[in-house]
């Protein structure tokens, strides 16, 4: 026995929600229903009328060869349990997509087999017997304008269509696409019921998807051939199960999104063009844990080359890697998923290429108190005061050493930290006569103080124009004090 129903519908209400959206996404509720539903031919027209008014209208119809509505009830009843949604390969779940037309429509009706449902102007419904014997016959006419007509036989005329249901749009048969590849989700959210009264429920299927090049350029994602709603991606993607969305069916979840373009990339990956693979589909497919690492590596190959690191700190390690030909990229340029991923597979930093290296079981020395010198002293002290000059701080200064060095580096800046290599440069190169510093002082220092700053890459034009702004500021302060020295005002 069934209970007594609770509520109520507002007609008004129910157009409120769907007056806003395009037409396309209405007329889609209609070829899903049809899709669904034993047939092989789904036609629809959609033409410009007038009315008396003058007022701007169209006309939409939609036709099957189908056994008709098992329940004539459904056509103007919300809600209403259905075997559709516990079955996972036909799009119905909600039994409100053929209503919403009807909702927002000046007048309507719906011929099926052995019935007939008006929805005249005035309001209301009306009911009588036909002579019908196969198919259904849905019509509305709709307050929008005519400018509307291309754009929403443009959309439907972009749709899926099954191999068995001859689909046509004004006139225009949808033939197949050209087809890309064809994939199985591993695990793809899903929303289905146990049986008829049971309730609705989030659960993970294994689902064919189909990738098809798209039309205008423009990649769509699909439910069993029915559009959703664009993603940046070069390709159109048809999931072939039921896809968790909104009563609307309008969108996905970003989560859902990140699933599908896991599984894309997976089958596309080589034909992955370098313009494409800095593309936020594959940034996201990237992230996504179901990417495997052969395919990441390619993505990185596609995206950043062969012959990279990434900046870091070790100025001297980004020099040196520019140097032997290899691009520095900053790390802001990926995601922190991304770089992660990324160095999963093979890509390192400058200074993990190319930092101080040392031979087996050999330390990086750094020099105490007692073995720094005066004349390093000095040194210290000068290079603390022209980077305070240029720079407006004082940056810190190490000596150090190692066994096995493993390349010729003199000085490496980085972190607001200057590092003095005395092995390489030997102590004489530190002795100031007089307590005087030398061309070759001032010259290292404004070399290495060139990269404070993330954004600098050395031997870039960015580089020189730091280093001769440090040069001019260098200038400029030792023109100053020779100035000041013999009395003369700047």
């Amino acid at each position: 026995m069934s209970a007594k129903a609770r509520f109520e519908v507002s007609t008004e209400g129910m157009a409120g929600l769907h007056e806003g959206r395009d037409l396309w996404s209405l007329v889609k509720e209609l070829v899903a229903n049809v899709w669904d539903e034993d047939s092989t031919i789904c036609h629809v027209e959609i033409n410009p009328i007038f009315s008396p008014e003058r007022v701007e209208r169209l006309e939409v119809k939609v036709e099957d060869d189908g056994p008709g509505f098992k329940d004539i009830n459904d056509a103007f009843t919300l809600m209403a349990p259905t075997n559709k949604r516990h079955d996972s390969s036909v799009r119905g779940r909600f039994n409100i997509g053929e209503k919403e037309i009807p909702s927002i429509a000046v007048e309507g009706k719906v011929e099926t087999v052995g019935q007939t449902v008006y929805f005249p102007e005035n309001g209301g419904r009306e009911i009588e017997a036909n002579d019908r014997k196969k198919g259904t016959i849905v019509s509305a006419i709709v307050n929008r304008p005519h400018s509307e007509l291309e754009g929403t036989v443009d959309a439907l005329l972009g749709f899926l269509p099954p191999k068995n249901i001859d689909y046509v749009v004004n006139g225009q048969k949808v033939e197949n696409r050209v087809h890309v590849a064809t994939t199985t989700g591993r695990r793809l959210h899903t929303i289905l019921a146990s049986g008829i009264g049971e309730p609705l429920k989030y659960s993970y299927r294994n689902a064919q998807i189909d990738i098809y090049e798209p039309q205008n350029g423009v990649g769509h994602i699909f439910e069993m051939g029915i559009a959703i709603q664009e993603i940046e991606m070069p390709y159109d993607v048809d999931i072939q199960q039921k896809v968790p969305m909104p009563p609307n069916r309008d969108t996905v979840t970003a989560k859902y999104l990140q699933s599908v373009f896991a599984e894309v990339l997976k089958v596309t990956v080589d034909d992955l063009k370098e313009e494409h693979a800095s593309e936020s589909w594959v940034q996201m497919a990237v992230e996504d844990a179901r990417t495997e690492d052969d395919v990441v590596k390619k993505v990185m190959d596609a995206k950043l080359g062969e012959n990279v690191v990434l900046w870091s700190k070790d100025t001297y390690a980004n020099e040196m890697a520019h140097d032997n030909g290899f691009e520095v990229v900053q790390p802001r340029t990926l995601s922190k998923i991304e770089r992660s991923r990324f160095k999963d597979v093979g890509l390192q930093t400058s200074h993990a290429a190319y930092g101080l290296k040392t031979d087996e079981n050999a330390e990086i020395k750094i020099y105490s108190d007692d073995e720094i010198t005066e004349s390093m002293r000095d040194v210290e002290a000068y290079t603390k005061w022209l980077s305070k000059q240029l720079l407006g701080f004082e940056c810190h200064v190490r000596f150090i050493g190692s066994l096995g060095l493993g390349d010729d580096r003199v000085a490496q800046y980085g972190g607001r930290q200057l590092d003095y290599v005395v092995p390489r440069l030997g102590e004489d190169w530190f002795e100031m006569p007089n307590g005087k510093p030398l061309m070759q002082h001032t010259e290292m220092i404004i070399h290495e103080l060139g990269h404070e700053g993330k954004s600098i890459t050395p031997h870039t034009g960015e580089y020189v124009h730091r280093l001769a702004e440090l040069g001019a500021k260098a200038t400029h302060l030792a023109t100053s004090i020779v100035w000041w020295s013999v009395g003369v005002r700047v």
